[in-house]
Order: C-alpha cells, then sequence, then structure tokens
C-alpha cells in the first residue's frame, strides 16, 4: 500500500514507502490511516453516486422511449378511430338516403296510407338529420303546391294526405333563418288548418287560403301579395311586417292579431274583424276598410298607422 505524507491541513505530493512509514510517530501513522479510510469512503460513493446518475439516466432513456413509442400507438389508433369515423359517416349518408328515397317515393303511392307514412317518414328524417330539413321541407311545400284542392261545400277543406304535409310544415323549424324557407306560393289551400303554424318569412304569392284557420299562426315577416284569406280566421295571429300588398283579406277575423308594421297596400279589407288587434305603423294606403269593424275611430286610427287620399275608411 502507497501512503502519502500529510502535514496539518496539507497532503505531500510524494509517497511513503513502507519503511518510511514505520518510522512515522504513531499519531501521524493513525492520521494517515484515517486520511486512507476515508479517501476509500469518498471513492465508494463517489462509485455509487455515478452508478445512481447513470441508472436515472438508463430509466429516463427508457421512459422516453416508452413514451415514443405510446404517442405512435396513440396516433395510429387516433387515425384508426378517423378511418372508422368517416366509415360510419358513408353508411350513415347511405341509410339516410334510402330512407328519403323510400319517403319520396311513398309520397307517389296510390294508397292515401302510403302516402301519409311517406310525410311522417320525411318528417322524421328531416328531425334526425339538420342536413335534410330544409330538402324534406322544399318537397312536401312541392307536393301540396301541387295537390292542395279549391274547398267547395262539399268538399270543405283539404285531402288527408295535403294536411298532414300542412301539419308536418307548421311545426318545423328551419336549420337557419332565412326569408322564403317555405315556399307555398299559387297553393290552393282553402279550408286548410293551419292552427298554431310556424311559418314566419314564408312565400305564399297568390295563395289561395280563403277560410283557412289560422288562428294563433306566425307568419311574420312573410310575403304574401296576391293572396286569398277571404273569410280566413286569423285571431291571435302574428302578422307583423307580412307583405299583404294587393290580397284579398276581406271578412277576415284578425281579432288580437299582431299587425304591427304590415303591408295593406291596395288590400281589400272590407268587412273584415279588427277588434283588439295590434296597429302600430300598419301600412293601409289605398286600402279597402269598407265596413271593417272593431277599429278605433278614424281619427285616432289616421294617427298610427300609415295612410293616403286614397285610403277607404269604415
Amino acid at each position: 500500500m502507497t501512503w502519502f505524507r500529510w502535514r496539518r491541513d496539507e497532503r505531500a505530493t510524494a509517497p511513503l514507502s513502507r519503511a518510511e512509514f514505520d518510522t512515522l510517530p504513531p499519531k501521524e501513522r493513525a492520521e494517515l490511516h484515517s486520511v486512507a479510510r476515508n479517501s476509500r469512503r469518498q471513492f465508494v460513493a463517489t462509485l455509487l453516486q455515478v452508478a445512481t446518475t447513470i441508472g436515472v439516466l438508463g430509466g429516463l432513456l427508457l421512459t422516453a422511449q416508452g413514451l415514443a413509442q405510446t404517442a405512435k400507438s396513440i396516433d395510429a389508433s387516433r387515425e384508426e378511430l378517423l378511418i372508422a369515423r368517416k366509415g360510419l359517416e358513408v353508411a350513415q349518408k347511405g341509410q339516410v338516403t334510402d330512407r328519403f328515397s323510400k319517403a319520396v317515393e311513398q309520397l307517389g303511392g296510390k294508397s292515401m296510407d302510403v302516402r301519409i307514412g311517406g310525410v311522417y317518414a320525411l318528417d322524421g328524417i328531416g328531425r334526425d338529420v339538420p342536413a335534410y330539413r330544409q330538402t324534406t321541407v322544399d318537397v312536401l311545400a312541392s307536393y301540396v303546391v301541387g295537390n292542395g284542392r279549391t274547398s267547395t261545400k262539399k268538399q270543405f277543406g283539404q285531402a288527408r294526405d295535403v294536411q298532414t304535409m300542412l301539419t308536418v310544415l307548421g311545426r318545423v323549424r328551419p336549420v337557419g333563418a332565412k326569408d322564403g324557407w317555405i315556399d307555398l306560393s299559387h297553393a290552393r289551400l282553402g279550408g286548410a288548418t293551419l292552427q298554431g303554424a310556424y311559418l314566419p318569412r314564408n312565400r305564399m304569392f297568390g295563395t289561395v287560403l280563403a277560410e283557412a284557420n289560422l288562428i294563433e299562426a306566425d307568419l311574420s315577416d312573410s310575403l304574401m301579395p296576391f293572396a286569398d284569406l277571404s273569410e280566413a280566421f286569423l285571431t291571435k295571429a302574428n302578422l307583423a311586417r307580412t307583405n299583404f300588398n294587393l290580397a284579398d283579406l276581406s271578412k277576415a277575423r284578425m281579432e288580437d292579431a299582431d299587425l304591427t308594421g304590415t303591408i295593406f297596400f291596395v288590400t281589400n279589407l272590407r268587412g273584415a274583424d279588427l277588434k283588439g288587434a295590434t296597429l302600430k305603423d300598419a301600412d293601409f294606403r289605398r286600402a279597402d276598410l269598407t265596413g271593417a269593424t272593431g277599429l278605433p275611430p278614424t281619427a285616432q286610427l289616421k294617427k298610427i298607422v300609415q295612410w293616403d287620399t286614397h285610403t277607404k275608411w269604415p
């Protein structure tokens, strides 16, 4: 064993031989033994620290490799999920297309019950698949326009299939609010029941709704010029800002209806009942109100509505 000479707080650079060590006083030899033991302990501790550090670094490396592998697995799972989702969407679209095609075929069936079944099938598609809602509305509205009938005493109202379509159309809510989302222009819907129907922003150019039940219906912001609503029931209906230019509302029942900003330009309102109706900013220019009832005195009415010298007062 090689010994080094130590002085107080200093270490000699030259090693001692065994003979030299033996000649040292006992105290110095004891000090050298103590230093040697401490050096060995420090060396072992250093080795342990290095080994521990290497172990930690190895663990971190393995952990990093594991995380990288996990990330790859997650990416692969996401890709598989995306592929599966796309496949499911394609399958669902195919199912919806099949349902839609069958429902439209039913509308052309000879049996009344088959046609009505087609109506409810389309209604279900429109509710289940918002992307198809406007399409189902367009199909039903087109059928109504083509198959509505003139109401007579012998045949009052509409056939069951057409009435069913009107009921369905009256409860549909468009995906996005837009003008003309439902177009029933030129349809013959005399005597139809549309009580409480939701039909704002609709188009009904020249539509026949004579004697129709439109109680509490919402027809606000709609375009209904040339429409025939003679003797129609419009009690508590929302007709705010609706355009009735050149329309026929003679003898129509509009008690408590909202006529705020409604346009009655050159409109026939002979004998109409307007009791309790909201008339603020209603446009009665060139309108014929002869025989209309439920209106405030003409002098007062002129202060709240638009009118001109061609307006015919009650």
